[in-house]
């Protein structure tokens, strides 16, 4: 099959997660904090699936989010894809039986993303106080948030994985 079929498990919860926190932000709309809870999302694609299927997750998550907050476009699929292959480069020296090394990798790639977004707002936006002020205090609230999403944001993925009886080994990883 071109496309491993873990790809779609991982897009639905993908959207799934996406959905859930913006509800939450909806929520929060009258303060001037909102949550990014998207470090999770391309973690075990890129670590489980080969190259080609884990692209195609990334690229079609990048372009939903890209589509659903609101942004300057493409910043969230360029970043997707390139933390995608970063990680898939790297992904044979990291154990994938438990969530602590995705975990962290999540806390990682989503500081990233909130990073690159400040920065994609331009320079003029760099040099106001309050703008950073306001950014750590979501990456804060986001990381706080990632402790208790992410563990069962990467239980549901393997999960829906053992559901379907697909194949919950990550494939071509070298031999160590």
């Amino acid at each position: 099959m071109p496309i491993d079929p873990r790809a779609f498990i991982f897009l639905g919860s993908n959207v799934l997660l996406l959905y859930l926190f913006q509800l939450v932000n909806s929520v929060l709309a009258s303060s001037f904090l909102y949550l990014i809870l998207l470090g999770p999302m391309l973690v075990l694609p890129a670590l489980f699936m080969r190259h080609r299927s884990a692209s195609f997750c990334l690229i079609i998550t990048g372009i939903w989010i890209d589509t659903n907050i609101p942004a300057t476009f493409g910043i969230f699929t360029i970043s997707f894809y390139g933390l995608g292959t970063f990680l898939f480069l790297l992904r044979h020296r990291f154990r994938l039986e438990h969530n602590f090394h995705p975990h962290i990798i999540g806390q990682v790639i989503n500081l990233l993303l909130i990073l690159s977004l400040s920065f994609s707002n331009g320079w003029a936006h760099l040099l106001n106080k309050e703008i950073w002020i306001q950014t750590t205090s979501i990456i804060l609230c986001s990381a706080l948030c990632l402790f208790v999403i992410s563990s069962w944001f990467f239980n549901f993925q393997r999960m829906l994985i053992e559901l379907f009886h697909l194949n919950s080994e990550p494939e071509d990883l070298p031999i160590s």
